[in-house]
């Protein structure tokens, strides 16, 4: 861990303090992760809610991410480098760079984030009363952008592109640009900047954003391969759109020009769903999540579903 402070014992028992957090943190002992908060703990995390109030509310969330990342074999990465503390008194104040993650083997999978803290001192001990995790995000996508690293100066060139996700679908029209006027209508698209391009009046590949999620439309080309779904009789893809009010978005497709596959009801794993083809031939499933539904609940009810009964 790489320090700076501006000296004194208070700041050396702050370090010392971030110390234990780290080797908590990296061996998931939960026990021993919460016992350098206060109760009254205030956190800012960069997941799930926009603050946890009171230790047993972290505590839970803690918890959470543990089981959403559990390490087993791996090798777990919690990483603070640059960290600064002032104080005065009893109070002080530390920021950091945190990464966080796994390696497994060679291979390490992990994510820089900020983070900022206040700490109390009681009977002599100091504890964390504050703590405020943090990544940058890019526009439009709202993507957080985990992949800058401390010394990225933004001229760094990106493996994978602004606003771009891991996996994009990549769909092929009969007429591409009259498809992308009409995603615009049916599904609030908009185009990404530069995203077309077209050769001698020929369109050759397009890019627009629905929420935060980039779509690529081709245009159907026999010399490529690239055959559309009606030139193919049907298809084996839907695409899944969630979306704030699906009832509004259905009929907002509809009219747009969609067909009616399945109407919009509410189903057993907790989404308010239906389903449209559009005219290019490509099927969208719509959903609103209206409740949250437990794993053995969703089992019993497929299991119904499925027998008809």
């Amino acid at each position: 861990m790489d320090t700076s402070t501006s000296g004194g014992a208070a700041q050396s028992a702050i370090a010392q303090l971030y110390e234990g957090w780290l080797d908590a943190a990296r061996r998931q002992d939960l026990d021993a992760i919460m016992s350098f908060y206060t109760d009254d703990v205030l956190a800012f995390d960069a997941v799930l809610a926009l603050q946890f109030r009171g230790r047993e509310a972290y505590r839970r969330h803690w918890q959470a991410c543990m089981e959403f990342c559990p390490m087993g074999d791996k090798e777990s990465v919690f990483e603070m480098h640059e960290l600064v503390v002032q104080s005065e008194g009893d109070i002080a104040f530390a920021h950091a760079l945190m990464r966080c993650g796994y390696k497994e083997g060679e291979h390490i999978e992990a994510s820089w984030m900020r983070m900022t803290a206040g700490l109390k001192r009681r009977g002599g001990e100091w504890k964390i009363a504050h703590e405020h995790f943090s990544a940058p995000f890019e526009m439009p996508s709202a993507k957080a952008m985990f992949h800058l690293t401390p010394d990225d100066d933004g001229k760094r060139v990106r493996p994978i592109p602004a606003g771009m996700s891991t996996v994009s679908p990549h769909i092929v029209c009969a007429d591409a640009g009259a498809a992308i006027d009409f995603y615009k209508k049916a599904f609030n698209a908009m185009e990404m900047p530069h995203g077309r391009l077209e050769l001698d009046g020929n369109f050759l590949h397009g890019e627009i954003v629905i929420g935060d999620s980039v779509v690529m439309i081709g245009q159907e080309d026999e010399r490529c391969g690239n055959a559309s779904p009606h030139t193919l009789k049907g298809t084996a893809v839907t695409l899944h759109l969630y979306v704030p009010d699906v009832d509004q978005a259905f009929r907002r497709a509809v009219e747009a020009g969609a067909r009616e596959i399945m109407p919009v009801s509410d189903m057993f794993w907790g989404d308010r769903y239906g389903v449209v083809e559009d005219p290019y031939g490509h099927r969208w499933s719509l959903a609103t999540h209206v409740r949250d539904v437990a794993p053995e609940d969703i089992l019993r009810a497929a299991r119904e579903f499925c027998s008809g009964s």
